[in-house]
Protein backbone atom coordinates (compact mmCIF):
# COMPACT_ATOMS: atom_id res chain seq x y z
CA UNK A 1 0.00 0.00 0.00
CA UNK A 2 2.78 2.20 0.54
CA UNK A 3 4.54 1.39 -2.21
CA UNK A 4 1.23 2.33 -4.32
CA UNK A 5 1.10 5.73 -2.67
CA UNK A 6 4.76 6.31 -3.43
CA UNK A 7 4.17 6.24 -6.90
CA UNK A 8 1.23 8.27 -7.23
CA UNK A 9 2.76 11.20 -4.98
CA UNK A 10 6.05 10.61 -7.17
CA UNK A 11 3.93 11.32 -10.50
CA UNK A 12 1.79 14.11 -8.78
CA UNK A 13 5.03 15.69 -8.11
CA UNK A 14 6.17 15.66 -11.41
CA UNK A 15 3.34 16.70 -13.17
CA UNK A 16 2.15 19.16 -10.73
CA UNK A 17 -0.14 20.88 -13.42
CA UNK A 18 -1.98 18.08 -14.86
CA UNK A 19 -3.07 17.64 -10.79
CA UNK A 20 -3.85 20.61 -9.96
CA UNK A 21 -5.96 21.29 -13.56
CA UNK A 22 -8.02 18.13 -12.73
CA UNK A 23 -8.29 19.59 -8.91
CA UNK A 24 -9.85 22.66 -10.03
CA UNK A 25 -12.29 20.60 -12.15
CA UNK A 26 -13.29 18.14 -9.29
CA UNK A 27 -13.54 21.29 -6.82
CA UNK A 28 -16.07 23.16 -9.54
CA UNK A 29 -18.09 20.13 -9.68
CA UNK A 30 -18.46 19.72 -6.20
CA UNK A 31 -19.83 23.23 -5.87
CA UNK A 32 -21.84 22.96 -8.19
CA UNK A 33 -23.35 19.89 -7.23
CA UNK A 34 -23.80 21.20 -4.54
CA UNK A 35 -25.94 24.31 -4.97
CA UNK A 36 -27.70 22.75 -8.09
CA UNK A 37 -30.74 21.95 -6.08
CA UNK A 38 -31.23 25.94 -5.61
CA UNK A 39 -31.81 26.38 -9.35
CA UNK A 40 -34.51 23.66 -9.32
CA UNK A 41 -38.09 24.58 -9.68
CA UNK A 42 -40.70 23.76 -7.10
CA UNK A 43 -41.74 20.81 -9.01
CA UNK A 44 -38.82 19.26 -9.75
CA UNK A 45 -37.87 19.62 -6.11
CA UNK A 46 -41.04 17.68 -5.47
CA UNK A 47 -40.42 14.82 -8.09
CA UNK A 48 -36.54 14.65 -5.95
CA UNK A 49 -37.86 14.04 -2.94
CA UNK A 50 -40.67 11.64 -3.76
CA UNK A 51 -37.91 9.76 -6.14
CA UNK A 52 -35.72 9.42 -2.71
CA UNK A 53 -38.63 8.51 -0.09
CA UNK A 54 -39.77 5.55 -2.74
CA UNK A 55 -36.04 4.85 -3.13
CA UNK A 56 -35.84 4.34 0.94
CA UNK A 57 -38.96 3.19 1.10
CA UNK A 58 -38.01 0.38 -1.47
CA UNK A 59 -34.99 -0.66 0.42
CA UNK A 60 -36.47 -1.12 3.80
CA UNK A 61 -39.50 -2.99 2.40
CA UNK A 62 -36.96 -5.02 0.65
CA UNK A 63 -38.42 -4.64 -2.93
CA UNK A 64 -34.98 -3.58 -3.74
CA UNK A 65 -32.33 -6.06 -3.75
CA UNK A 66 -28.72 -5.21 -4.15
CA UNK A 67 -26.59 -7.30 -6.74
CA UNK A 68 -23.08 -7.51 -6.41
CA UNK A 69 -22.68 -8.38 -10.40
CA UNK A 70 -24.88 -4.96 -10.91
CA UNK A 71 -23.31 -2.76 -8.68
CA UNK A 72 -20.24 -3.47 -9.49
CA UNK A 73 -20.78 -3.43 -13.10
CA UNK A 74 -21.65 0.19 -12.99
CA UNK A 75 -19.02 0.96 -10.79
CA UNK A 76 -16.26 -0.88 -13.13
CA UNK A 77 -18.06 0.95 -16.67
CA UNK A 78 -16.97 4.17 -15.15
CA UNK A 79 -13.28 3.26 -14.78
CA UNK A 80 -12.55 1.39 -17.06
CA UNK A 81 -13.88 3.88 -19.82
CA UNK A 82 -11.51 6.22 -18.53
CA UNK A 83 -8.93 3.94 -18.86
CA UNK A 84 -9.78 3.49 -22.82
CA UNK A 85 -9.97 7.21 -23.38
CA UNK A 86 -6.06 7.50 -22.72
CA UNK A 87 -5.52 5.58 -25.52
CA UNK A 88 -7.45 8.85 -27.64
CA UNK A 89 -5.81 11.87 -28.66
CA UNK A 90 -9.30 12.72 -28.47
CA UNK A 91 -10.13 11.33 -24.92
CA UNK A 92 -9.24 14.81 -22.84
CA UNK A 93 -12.13 16.40 -22.70
CA UNK A 94 -13.93 13.24 -21.81
CA UNK A 95 -11.67 12.23 -19.56
CA UNK A 96 -12.87 15.91 -17.98
CA UNK A 97 -16.98 15.49 -18.38
CA UNK A 98 -16.69 12.20 -16.21
CA UNK A 99 -14.57 13.32 -13.31
CA UNK A 100 -16.66 16.72 -13.25
CA UNK A 101 -20.16 14.14 -13.89
CA UNK A 102 -19.08 12.05 -10.60
CA UNK A 103 -18.22 15.03 -8.18
CA UNK A 104 -21.25 16.81 -9.31
CA UNK A 105 -23.21 13.47 -8.16
CA UNK A 106 -21.48 13.10 -5.14
CA UNK A 107 -22.62 16.49 -3.77
CA UNK A 108 -25.98 16.52 -5.46
CA UNK A 109 -26.54 13.39 -2.95
CA UNK A 110 -25.87 14.85 -0.43
CA UNK A 111 -27.57 18.41 -0.81
CA UNK A 112 -30.71 16.31 -1.96
CA UNK A 113 -30.91 14.22 1.12
CA UNK A 114 -30.32 17.26 3.52
CA UNK A 115 -33.11 19.06 1.61
CA UNK A 116 -35.46 16.01 2.11
CA UNK A 117 -34.33 14.99 6.05
CA UNK A 118 -33.23 18.02 7.03
CA UNK A 119 -31.00 17.80 9.94
CA UNK A 120 -31.85 13.83 9.79
CA UNK A 121 -30.39 14.29 6.71
CA UNK A 122 -26.87 15.09 7.11
CA UNK A 123 -26.27 12.02 9.13
CA UNK A 124 -28.30 9.88 6.48
CA UNK A 125 -25.80 11.61 3.94
CA UNK A 126 -23.05 10.53 5.65
CA UNK A 127 -23.85 6.96 6.23
CA UNK A 128 -25.01 6.62 2.35
CA UNK A 129 -21.86 7.66 1.14
CA UNK A 130 -19.06 7.30 3.11
CA UNK A 131 -16.99 4.93 2.47
CA UNK A 132 -17.96 3.74 -0.55
CA UNK A 133 -19.01 6.60 -2.41
CA UNK A 134 -15.51 9.20 -0.96
CA UNK A 135 -13.27 5.76 -2.22
CA UNK A 136 -15.06 5.44 -5.57
CA UNK A 137 -14.24 9.23 -6.69
CA UNK A 138 -10.94 9.06 -5.13
CA UNK A 139 -9.75 6.37 -7.41
CA UNK A 140 -11.50 7.51 -10.48
CA UNK A 141 -9.53 10.79 -9.25
CA UNK A 142 -6.56 8.77 -10.11
CA UNK A 143 -7.94 7.54 -12.60
CA UNK A 144 -8.69 10.47 -14.57
CA UNK A 145 -5.10 11.86 -13.79
CA UNK A 146 -3.03 8.97 -15.47
CA UNK A 147 -5.35 8.67 -18.09
CA UNK A 148 -4.77 12.50 -19.11
CA UNK A 149 -1.32 11.57 -18.41
CA UNK A 150 -1.69 8.83 -20.99
CA UNK A 151 -3.28 11.10 -23.96
CA UNK A 152 -1.24 13.55 -23.63
CA UNK A 153 2.18 11.16 -24.02
CA UNK A 154 0.06 9.39 -26.73
CA UNK A 155 -0.64 12.84 -28.51
CA UNK A 156 3.72 13.84 -28.00
CA UNK A 157 4.04 10.59 -29.72
CA UNK A 158 1.91 11.06 -32.66
CA UNK A 159 3.28 14.36 -32.66
CA UNK A 160 7.03 13.04 -32.96
CA UNK A 161 8.20 14.58 -29.94
CA UNK A 162 8.78 11.54 -27.99
CA UNK A 163 8.96 7.92 -28.36
CA UNK A 164 6.36 5.42 -26.37
CA UNK A 165 7.56 4.11 -23.27
CA UNK A 166 6.64 0.86 -22.03
CA UNK A 167 7.42 1.47 -18.76
CA UNK A 168 4.59 4.13 -18.53
CA UNK A 169 1.88 1.45 -20.33
CA UNK A 170 3.01 -0.62 -17.31
CA UNK A 171 2.47 1.96 -14.62
CA UNK A 172 -0.71 2.77 -16.22
CA UNK A 173 -2.09 -1.15 -16.36
CA UNK A 174 -1.27 -1.04 -12.55
CA UNK A 175 -2.77 1.59 -11.74
CA UNK A 176 -6.45 0.19 -13.74
CA UNK A 177 -5.95 -3.57 -11.67
CA UNK A 178 -5.40 -1.27 -8.32
CA UNK A 179 -8.60 0.91 -8.90
CA UNK A 180 -10.67 -2.17 -9.81
CA UNK A 181 -9.73 -3.73 -6.71
CA UNK A 182 -10.71 -0.87 -4.47
CA UNK A 183 -13.47 -0.55 -6.24
CA UNK A 184 -14.52 -3.70 -5.86
CA UNK A 185 -13.97 -3.37 -2.25
CA UNK A 186 -16.16 -0.52 -2.19
CA UNK A 187 -18.91 -2.40 -3.82
CA UNK A 188 -18.90 -5.04 -1.35
CA UNK A 189 -20.09 -2.81 1.37
CA UNK A 190 -22.72 -1.09 -1.00
CA UNK A 191 -23.67 -4.28 -1.70
CA UNK A 192 -24.08 -6.50 1.52
CA UNK A 193 -23.22 -3.22 4.53
CA UNK A 194 -25.13 -0.12 3.37
CA UNK A 195 -28.33 -1.93 2.64
CA UNK A 196 -28.68 -3.19 6.24
CA UNK A 197 -27.46 0.31 7.78
CA UNK A 198 -30.12 2.17 6.06
CA UNK A 199 -32.99 -0.16 6.96
CA UNK A 200 -31.48 1.13 10.34
CA UNK A 201 -31.45 4.32 10.40
CA UNK A 202 -34.66 4.98 8.24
Amino acid sequence: MNKIIDIIFYDIKKDKNIYFSLLIVLLLSLIFGLFFITILTSDDKTLLTTHINTYFDSIKAKEITFSLKNNLTNNYIGIIILWILGFSIIGLPLIIAILFYKGFSLTFTITSLIYNFRLDGIFFSFVYIFPHLIINLLFYFIMAYYSFKMCLNLIFVISGKSRFNMKILKKYIFILLISLVFILLSTLYETYILPYLIKIIY
